[in-house]
């Protein structure tokens, strides 16, 4: 079934008015071979004039100007690279609903340190920015390649102004991105308020997300074609998602903000699609529509609203005090390749910057050296883009005759995520762990990773970077618009601590880096996912700090229990999140036997009695326990086996809880965690047995 947004209807529907008595699709056919002096008018032309000799020497504005009205196109080599330094600043806009389900997206760019500009049918009001993402650097390189897609987070508590009559949306965005990325890097695009930036007939470029794709532009066969007081009206082609893109001049001069069109029409007046079909709002889209010329809302009219609405509001400052002559492009500095060779020597250099912008060195001297880099040092690597290098989890991980399988999912296959490139597959392979994700509850069903303690490096932990995986749907991801505004963290699943080994420290990075994607993420409460004394203080004892061997390895598999009755935060009341976590742990004895063994933490009693809000749990809210693995398949559905010499056999035959007698030796060795439990009304389960300290788990040789 097709649609079309509403707020984009009376859009369509405005600029139909407004283009009522002008014949555009006349215009449109006799700007093929029209000058620009047969298109525009007289004070068109004196407008653009007078803008060009403020902008230019007097002799170059003449010469640009008779430039423009004998059609003369041909440009600077460097034209191009201009454009590509200018499109930096515009950037994909994912928009979410209340319940955090993806809602479309948009085109916006930045327009001023840390204001973006996009349309009021993007962003209508503060609370759809608040839970929408700018993605820059969505787009290809020259090898067409992705680049590392950086979101950051809008800020409408900083400043959001809209404006529904002009189509326009403009709001703050976080200085940092998610992954520590200034926003500084991708400049911005100055807004000219004065007018004679573009006349009829002079070719426009739009540089746009169309259909939410990467970044595109059109070069081609894009002409202005007429205006009013508001609005320009162009040829230049766009899509569904094109809204809240910059139009540009020949100089790369934004002069509007994409905004709509006007639709073809037949005598009746009805709207007409690409398949000269009359569009029917139950089956066509916007990318259907036929359009005669697009519309966009001109820069000066969005000025003079600002300076009206906002003039004394610090962000908007550097925004209002734009002038031709303070315009220069963002600068772009190539990035070092890893792998290059050269030898590099520090030099202090004294420049001087000229009135026209040149560069004039004055000197140089060689610099100190600079200071060594301690190991300990807090750096991150660059993230490996390339999926399809990730191995997963390994089952021989533990030895050559013995193999642990991921969990057979059972009744959960159902509800498993599929792959975009094959749905009939469903585990993501990250280095060293894979996930499978429920599609409904978008968070992992398992988290499986393998751990080898003889490669690890002790690193100091730089910022985390989270990012979504784009071999599944976003809608079946639980994105960083649920972590915002609330005591919710986004707890790993498998340890970020768990992954930092390899051949190198570089790799051991990278394997630490890739745990940062929001399918490895659960919401936890942030002091119980903080704490070294809960759910972290039992994992390092069972992985570290009961491990005298220096070639241990272990096997780790983690997830959420994710019950049917499950709470929900007010904010999103359609997202469950789970309140109790398992962790089923397998290594090898010293004499060479498998072992294995379940834990389970619950967070029921702490959100109950606290709330998810509350900043001070005590950390005694925090139930830990011991129990069976086949308890844990009972909770999620999910099996766990291995196969030893050939036989495979369930995981539980290699549990020593379940061997006679464990629960009794658990009893004598830490009843005074059922104590401390009975004694507040808290009555373990069946079976669960109460953690007070890392002396009270049962091991292989306690039975």
């Amino acid at each position: 079934m097709g649609s079309i947004d509403p707020q984009f209807a009376a859009q369509i529907a405005k600029a139909r008015e407004r283009a009522s008595g002008i014949d555009l699709r006349d215009l449109a056919a006799r700007s093929q071979d029209a000058s620009v002096a047969d298109l525009a008018s007289k004070k068109a032309l004196a407008d653009k004039l007078a803008f060009l000799k403020r902008t230019e020497t007097p002799a170059t504005a003449v010469r640009i100007y008779e430039r423009v009205l004998a059609g003369n196109e041909l440009q600077p080599v460097n034209y191009l690279e201009r454009g590509a330094s200018m499109a930096r600043a515009v950037c994909r806009i994912a928009m979410h609903d209340a319940l955090g389900r993806a809602q479309g997206h948009g085109t916006g760019f930045m327009v001023a340190p840390g204001l973006m500009l996009t349309n009021n049918h993007v962003l209508p009001e503060a609370g759809w920015a608040a839970r929408s993402f700018a993605e820059f650097d969505f787009a290809l390189d020259a090898q067409d390649r992705p680049l590392p897609v950086k979101p950051f987070e809008l800020d409408p508590d900083a400043f959001f102004l809209t404006d529904g009559p002009l189509d326009f949306s403009l709001v703050a965005v976080r200085p940092e991105g998610r992954g520590g990325e200034p926003l500084a890097a991708f400049g911005y695009l100055p807004l000219i308020a004065q007018v004679g930036k573009v006349v009829e007939g002079e070719w426009l470029t739009i540089v746009q997300h169309p259909n939410a794709e990467a970044k595109k532009l059109c070069v081609r066969e894009n002409r202005l074609l007429d205006r009013t007081d508001d609005v320009l009206w162009y040829s230049t082609d766009t899509m569904g998602g094109s809204s809240g893109s910059p139009v540009f001049n020949n100089d790369w001069q934004v002069v509007a903000l994409h905004h709509s069109g006007v639709p073809e029409t037949n005598s009746d007046g009805a709207i007409i699609t690409m398949r000269n079909t009359v569009f029917d709002a139950e089956v066509d889209s916007e990318t259907d529509i036929k359009w005669i010329a697009n519309e966009g809302i001109r820069v000066s009219r969005i000025i003079a609203t600002l300076k009206e609405r906002a003039s004394t509001h610090p962000l908007l400052q550097a925004l209002l005090a734009a002038t031709p002559q303070s315009v220069a492009p963002p600068v772009t500095l190539r990035p070092s390749v890893a792998n290059e060779s050269s030898s590099t020597q520090r030099l202090l250099i004294t420049v001087e910057v000229g009135d026209d912008r040149s560069l004039k060195v004055l000197g140089g001297i060689a610099a100190p050296p600079a200071p060594a880099i301690p190991e300990d040092a807090s750096f991150d690597a660059p993230f490996d883009a390339d999926y399809a290098s990730r191995k997963g989890f390994n089952p021989a991980f533990l030895g050559a005759k013995i193999k642990l399988h991921l969990p057979a999912l059972g009744a959960n296959a159902k509800q498993a995520a599929p792959l975009i490139a094959n749905a009939a597959k469903a585990e993501l392979r990250y280095h060293g762990y894979s996930v499978v994700m429920h599609a409904r509850r978008r968070l992992a069903l398992y988290s499986a990773a393998n751990i080898d303690f003889a490669g690890r490096f002790s690193l100091s932990r730089p910022a985390d970077t989270w990012r979504t995986d784009p071999r599944i749907a976003a809608d079946h991801q639980l994105g960083e618009f649920y972590y915002r505004r609330n005591q919710f963290d986004r707890g790993h699943l498998t340890r970020r601590e768990d992954m930092e080994y390899g051949k190198t420290r570089l790799v051991a990075l990278q394997w630490a880096a890739d745990t940062c994607h929001f399918t490895n993420a659960a919401p936890q409460h942030s002091r119980f996912n903080q704490s070294r004394d809960t759910w972290q203080g039992l994992e390092r004892h069972l992985l570290e700090d009961a491990i005298d061997r220096a070639d241990f390895r272990a096997s780790v598999i983690t997830g959420p229990v994710l019950a049917a009755d499950d709470p929900v935060w007010e904010k999103f009341p359609a997202i469950a999140y789970p309140v109790r976590y398992w962790k089923v742990a397998a290594a090898l004895t010293a004499d060479g036997r498998l072992f294995a063994t379940a834990f389970l933490l619950d967070q029921t009693v702490a959100i109950r009695r606290f709330g998810i809000e509350a900043l001070d749990v005590p950390f005694g809210a925090f139930k830990t326990f011991q129990l069976k693995i086949s308890e844990i398949e009972r909770l999620t559905g999910l099996g766990f086996a291995a196969t030893v010499n050939g036989k495979k056999q369930p995981l539980s035959a290699f549990d020593p809880l379940a061997k006679p007698g464990a629960e009794a030796s658990r009893k004598v060795r830490a009843g005074e965690a059922f104590m401390a439990l009975e004694a507040v009304g808290e009555a373990a389960t069946e079976g669960w047995l109460p953690i007070l300290g890392s002396g009270g788990i049962i091991g292989p040789g306690d039975i």
